[in-house]
């Protein structure tokens, strides 16, 4: 997801598109490429309840691992899911920012990240690859690392030799169901713009969505 600031939210919410969605980065994680990237104390407990999960899969994927390596591999897959989530925010940045639209930073929270862009793209070329980028690399991931995966004797879900085919299997699972959810076409998503570009390109009508309403601007 990325959000822009329209001029109405700016007016009633201030400058700032973390207020808008509430999602003040808590902690700070530096720079990433260039990029400031935090975290909002909610995703403390979506890791958490995602570590849980994951769990529950590798102890019946492998009865013989101690729980120790369960624990070790469900703490690495779920913080190697967000360093995922962040390349997918990171993507539409950088894209953003070679289209010329600043980038505030990212930030990661309780329902994954936002990439929060300061405003629209100037044409629905820009808006559509901009839009794309997270998706797009979401994908790359999940193919790499069911590549990696399938080289590593992993099968399919609940099927895996080795820890590392166990991690890798996964991601690539969620990956794709992240880009795949994301293409759904409605707002904040990814596909919702996507589609407002096709629409923009088509009718040459930017059409925006904001606060539950739509219009032209």
């Amino acid at each position: 997801m990325y959000p822009e600031l329209t001029r109405s939210q700016t007016r009633y919410r201030g400058t700032n598109p973390e207020l808008r969605w509430g999602v003040r980065a808590s902690i700070s994680l530096e720079r990433w490429f260039g990029v400031s990237v935090g975290l909002h104390y909610s995703w403390f407990v979506i890791a958490w309840l995602i570590t849980l999960s994951l769990t529950s899969q590798f102890a019946a994927i492998n009865r013989a691992w101690s729980p120790a390596t369960i624990w070790a591999l469900s703490l690495l897959t779920a913080v190697l899911f967000f360093v995922c989530i962040v390349l997918h925010e990171l993507a539409h940045a950088s894209v953003a920012r070679l289209s010329g639209v600043p980038v505030r930073g990212i930030t990661l929270f309780a329902l994954g990240g936002i990439a929060q862009i300061e405003k629209d793209a100037a044409t629905p070329g820009k808006e559509f690859w901009v839009a794309i980028a997270g998706p797009a690399v979401s994908v790359a991931i999940g193919i790499a690392c069911r590549l990696a995966a399938a080289s590593a004797g992993f099968v399919g879900p609940g099927v895996a030799i080795s820890g590392f085919a166990a991690v890798v299997g996964w991601l690539a699972y969620i990956n794709v169901a992240l880009a795949l959810f994301n293409l759904v076409p409605g707002f904040p998503l990814d596909g919702g713009r996507i589609l407002r570009s096709i629409v923009w390109a088509i009718t040459r009508d930017r059409i925006s969505f904001a606060c539950g309403r739509f219009g032209t601007s």
